[in-house]
């Protein structure tokens, strides 16, 4: 196992960030306007509370970071966060999910998982997570599905 010499932070692009950031503004905006509207139906108060939640979840979107250090890996920004050591890694394993076939990595840790999905880092973020997972923890605890589509990963890069 080789050393981290710095702490890596992963996160979402910065023009999607921009993205929620402008989209999150204009459904709040639209969700204040509409309470100006005089004679709207009833109805329409009951889908507020879900225009809300919409933009604040675009907003906690563009907070979420994969920080990985020598010392482990911490998952925050979200409503659930992860934290946990190298040494508690019991596997990793990886799977082609959706309609695209899109690479997921799935991390084991004392009775919990965390998934690490190429379509939220995009490829080279995703390529560098995986290197620094392979550097780090043991050849014994990744699975023959997580090489077999690793492989397939950088044969396709």
């Amino acid at each position: 196992m080789k050393q981290i010499l710095t702490e890596e932070i992963f996160s979402a692009p910065q023009w999607m960030k921009i993205v929620c950031y402008i989209l999150s503004i204009a459904v709040l905006l639209m969700g204040v306007g509409l309470f100006t509207v005089k004679d709207l139906p009833q109805e329409i108060f009951f889908v507020m509370p879900f225009i809300f939640l919409i933009a604040i979840s675009m907003l906690m979107y563009t907070q979420l970071q994969l920080i990985i250090s020598d010392s482990g890996i911490r998952f925050i920004g979200g409503l659930k966060s992860h934290h946990f050591t190298w040494e508690d890694i019991t596997m990793i394993d990886m799977r082609r999910l959706g309609k695209y076939k899109t690479p997921t990595a799935t991390i084991y840790y004392s009775d919990k998982k965390f998934d690490l999905q190429k379509g939220f880092y995009l490829q080279p973020k995703f390529n560098r997570i995986l290197s620094l997972l392979e550097m780090k923890a043991a050849p014994e605890l990744f699975t023959e599905n997580y090489k077999n589509i690793r492989q397939q990963i950088k044969q396709s890069s």
